[in-house]
Formats: structure tokens, C-alpha cells, sequence
């Protein structure tokens, strides 16, 4: 991923791994990313459909994050113990966001 603001490679502080509770299966993750020349955030929510195989697709989005919120929410998912098992039932899996939006960053669909 590229910065939006400087054009600096991003790099990814956690990724939460979690399971859609709809009537796919999809895994998603929740991600903070971050640059660290001109020290932007974003958050990224990579959806993963690959898991069924009738639909192997990925979807990666990313939006710029307040840096505030970012650092709030990024200490509750740091404390999460196994931010790869989509089963883990730590507090940050249990309140993985959604995140507030805000200008677009990146998107892929794959």
C-alpha cells in the first residue's frame, strides 16, 4: 500500500482476523496501517471470500484514520493475544470496528 499524502510504502502496525457472521463465509480483517515518513494513518479492512469456493474473491480497502482514534483503537487491538485466529474472543476481536470512514486511500478488488 502507498501513502496517500507522501507516496511512501505504508506498512501494517495489527491485523484482526474475524469471521463475517452473514450467510457466506468470508474471513475479514481489520487492519491500522501507517507511514512512516510523514506518519499518516489509515485503517484497511481486507475481506477475504476465498474461504467459499464458489466466490474466491479479495477485497482490500483502505481510508485515511483520525490519529487520535487511530491510536485508541490501536491499543485495544494490540492487547488482543492471537490477532490471526478469527475464534479468539479477546476484547478487540469481540469489538472489531467497522471503522468510521474517512477520505478513500486504496482499493482493490481482486
Amino acid at each position: 500500500m502507498i501513502c496517500k499524502k507522501c507516496g511512501n510504502d505504508l506498512r501494517c502496525k495489527v491485523s484482526l482476523k474475524t469471521e463475517d457472521s452473514g450467510d457466506r463465509p468470508i474471513e475479514i480483517s481489520y487492519q491500522w496501517w501507517y507511514c512512516e515518513k510523514c506518519g499518516a494513518k489509515y485503517y484497511g479492512t481486507l475481506e477475504d471470500s476465498s474461504v467459499n469456493m464458489f466466490d474466491d474473491r479479495v477485497l482490500h480497502k483502505g481510508d485515511e484514520a483520525d490519529e487520535a482514534k487511530w491510536q485508541e483503537t490501536l491499543k485495544l487491538a494490540l492487547k488482543c493475544p492471537d490477532e490471526g485466529n478469527s475464534s479468539c474472543t479477546c476484547e478487540a476481536h469481540k469489538n472489531a470496528p467497522p471503522f468510521s470512514v474517512g477520505g478513500a486511500a486504496w482499493y482493490t478488488n481482486d
